[in-house]
């Protein structure tokens, strides 16, 4: 069970601090700053006081309730601290400290201790060389790091402490939220199948993001990750591709790490995404997280310009998707309402003159049509309307709000605005569900490009 690890009833800090730039110090300053509910304990025997709260000077020492503590002191007395740990009851611990199995034979000495004793108390142990655990919705940071995400449904398990904080910023920054971040560091207990599993459980979580150098049973892993993919998409970044990397690794957490074809293999028969870069990790989970699966593989293609929506059919084609055949009727609506020499088969091309709501009008049409599964709109740069102005249009649509009110005559004219309006009443005022079906937007060029994000944000 591992519960207290992202909602403690209390947590101990063993080896807070009250001066600034110590880990002690940074633990107990985000627990308050998280708005943690439950009760915070320091340990420390040089300290009265941290920070406001009362100090004690051994974890024997604290009252109940306590069922998580945090170790942030030297390797060499970090299985002493554990062990008064056990004796206290305490069953959930996270050890912070580095200098274990990742630097060599006398590290792992250490590690096997820790071990040894956890196993002895029955304590579930992440670490040690990790981070800790972060979750918005309790709320509560164990980590020693800057900042915290906002609440929301992407959760991140990592071996690597730093990626934690690659995250962490990267989410502040694209105001993406998450619901838990956890560094398992070198996985002496807990591992990457315990995190999977537990936050497969997690009620806030719907897409899972992973950093992994390597697994303790890459069986077990992967047959776990198949049956958690069926529910909630998984999207991994393998650290130590290459021989220089594999060597990097080892000494990082230790970690065995495996040929780069071996995992490749196994997560595409388990149902997990590999990205190949950080950025794709963050952008395909960020993705997942803010749209629905598509329920199959006709994609849809709507662009103002011919070579980028080749480009697009090309790269559909490498992902294993497809054209959508579009309906008969489909494409009599587009040819009578779309300017004369707009293509209307897929890739349909609206023209480098056409505006937002010759997007909205010929999205909305695609998006109706029973063959699309999801629709790809590509908007090449032009002088005549901004990104911002287009993600409004394409928002409104997703949502099945598009053709409600007034519409503009931006390149469609009084013609196309009717021809929404009939083909609504001609549904029975049928609006689709929200987010039934995905729509992908690629705004080739940067200007506009961060009033569109400011769009997309305040419209999800």
């Amino acid at each position: 069970m591992l519960a207290p690890f992202f909602n403690p009833a209390g947590v101990a800090v063993i080896g807070a601090s009250g001066k600034p730039g110590k880990l002690g110090y940074g633990v107990v300053r985000n627990l308050i700053k998280s708005g943690y509910r439950g009760a915070i304990y320091p340990v420390n025997p040089k300290a009265k006081e941290i920070l406001g709260l009362s100090c004690y000077p051994a974890i024997a020492d604290t009252p109940d309730p306590l069922d998580l503590a945090i170790i942030v002191v030297a390797a060499p007395i970090a299985a002493k601290m554990l062990q008064q740990c056990g004796q206290r009851g305490v069953k959930h611990a996270i050890v912070v400290s580095g200098g274990f199995k990742e630097l060599g034979a006398e590290g792992a000495a250490r590690e096997e201790e820790l071990i040894h004793i956890a196993q002895q108390y029955g304590i579930r142990l992440i670490g040690p060389n990790c981070i800790g655990t972060i979750d918005t919705h309790t709320p509560l940071n164990t980590t020693f790091l800057a900042g915290m995400p906002a609440p929301g449904d992407i959760a991140f398990m990592s071996q690597s402490g730093a990626m934690c904080a690659v995250v962490i910023d990267w989410a502040q920054g694209a105001g993406v939220g998450f619901s838990r971040i956890v560094s398992s560091g070198n996985q002496s207990d807990v591992n990457e199948s315990d995190l999977l599993a537990a936050l497969n459980d997690d009620l806030h979580t719907r897409v899972i993001a992973a950093y992994i150098e390597g697994v303790s049973d890459g069986r077990a892993f992967m047959q776990l990750a198949a049956r958690v993919a069926r529910n909630k998409p998984i999207v991994a970044l393998k650290g130590g591709r290459g021989e220089s990397g594999l060597q990097a690794v080892a000494s990082h957490t230790g970690s065995l790490a495996g040929s780069a074809e071996a995992y490749a293999a196994a997560f595409k028969q388990s149902g997990v995404l590999q990205a190949r870069t950080t950025e794709d990790l963050l952008y395909w989970a960020r993705a997942l997280a803010w749209q629905p699966l598509p329920s199959g593989k006709n994609v849809a293609v709507l662009t103002n310009a011919g070579g980028p929506g080749i480009a697009a059919v090309d790269a559909l084609e490498v992902a294993g998707l497809q054209l959508a055949p579009l309906s008969a009727e489909t494409r009599a609506f587009l040819r009578a309402h779309l300017p004369p020499a707009a293509s209307v088969n897929n890739p349909v091309d609206i023209l480098a003159g056409s505006g937002p709501q010759v997007y909205g009008l010929a999205l909305e049409a695609l998006l109706q049509d029973p063959a699309v599964d999801a629709a790809l709109v590509i908007s090449a740069p032009n002088d005549w309307y901004s990104p911002a102005e287009l993600a409004e249009v394409i928002a409104d649509v997703a949502e099945g709000r598009w053709g409600e009110g007034e519409q503009g005559s931006m390149g469609v004219g009084e013609q196309g605005s009717r021809g929404v309006g009939e083909r609504r009443k001609s549904k029975g005022q049928r609006t689709r569900d929200k987010g039934q079906k995905p729509v992908l937007v690629s705004l080739i060029g940067s200007v506009g490009m961060e009033e569109a994000w400011e769009v997309v944000n305040r419209r999800r």
